[in-house]
């Protein structure tokens, strides 16, 4: 199928490309920025509105990515941009198509996050949870997600991929928490005792594949949910250092990262049994399994 990406050059854009050459599928981008690789890349300007219909000839499956980090200062300027950059870009996307009545496109597949889950420390969450955090976090995934549905009016299938903490040699979560681990400096925050929904980039990438053929709205997670105690702890066995410092308390990490703290402290339990019901098998099932092949986060000889 031709396949367009929005949020290509990202983590998991970028894991994503190949995987789906691999199987060979052909695959174009829209970007902000100029063409800066070897795949046909479209402009688009989420904030303007500018889009070039371009991209959406022959289309079959769309998969967007595209946002603006979550891990920065919250000021009211980033909290702005993190909210447009998935809102107006998944609106723009619909109004594209919808102006254009001869397309191809059967499905559209999104990212969300975990995030939309209110923070618990009991609870375990299923796709079809209906309480929403009242969080900055949780505001953002559910308008997200609003504009995410509206595509059901427009194309014959929408997906929704609820992604957790990704693990990737490269990127995402697992970088911060394995450079101290690794001198033996490895240290969670506050009690350690907030659930950590993980899963290894590979599966997160399989997962999207795997949705292109089975639709549905999926919880982007490993069946082996930690605490974030244990997390550090086994990413510093991993390295076969100690793990002796006790965790950061609360008050130091909120006066450096203000707001965006909260995220460091949010409790999200979630299910992966979604997928795997429908018959989707992860590769690293377990956090042992997937540190393992991760760590250390130099490229193995």
């Amino acid at each position: 199928m031709k396949i367009l990406i929005t949020g290509a050059s990202g983590l998991i854009g970028k894991a994503l490309v190949g995987a789906l050459q691999q199987v060979g599928h052909q695959v174009v981008t829209l970007s902000t920025r100029k063409q800066t690789s070897s795949l046909t890349t479209y402009y688009w300007n989420p904030e303007k509105g500018e889009i070039d219909t371009k991209a959406l000839v022959d289309v079959d499956v769309i998969i967007s990515l595209a946002g603006a980090k979550i891990n920065q200062r919250w000021t009211a300027k980033n909290k702005k941009a993190i909210l447009n950059s998935r809102v107006l870009g998944t609106k723009l996307l619909r109004k594209a198509i919808q102006n254009n009545p001869s397309h191809n496109i059967s499905h559209f597949i999104s990212a969300s996050a975990v995030g939309l889950y209110p923070s618990h420390i009991n609870e375990l969450y299923h796709e079809d949870e209906t309480k929403i955090s009242d969080s900055f976090t949780g505001t953002v995934v559910s308008a997200w997600e609003q504009e995410v549905a509206a595509f059901e009016h427009t194309v014959a299938h929408v997906s929704k991929i609820r992604i957790g903490l990704v693990l990737a040699k490269t990127g995402g979560a697992l970088l911060p928490l394995a450079i101290p681990a690794s001198f033996g400096f490895g240290a969670w925050f506050g009690s350690g005792k907030q659930w950590q929904s993980w899963i290894h980039i590979q599966d997160l990438v399989r997962l999207f594949v795997f949705t292109i053929d089975n639709p549905g709205c999926y919880n982007g997670v490993s069946p082996d949910p930690v605490t974030q105690k244990s997390l550090v702890k086994a990413i510093s066995k991993q390295y076969g250092m100690p793990q002796w410092l006790p965790g950061i308390p609360a008050v130091i990490i909120n006066v450096f990262l203000g707001e965006m703290a909260t995220i460091l402290f949010d409790s999200i339990r979630a299910s992966s049994t979604a997928a795997q019901t429908r018959g989707f098998s992860f590769q690293f099932s377990t956090l042992n399994q997937a540190l393992a092949d991760l760590l250390p986060l130099r490229s193995k000889k």
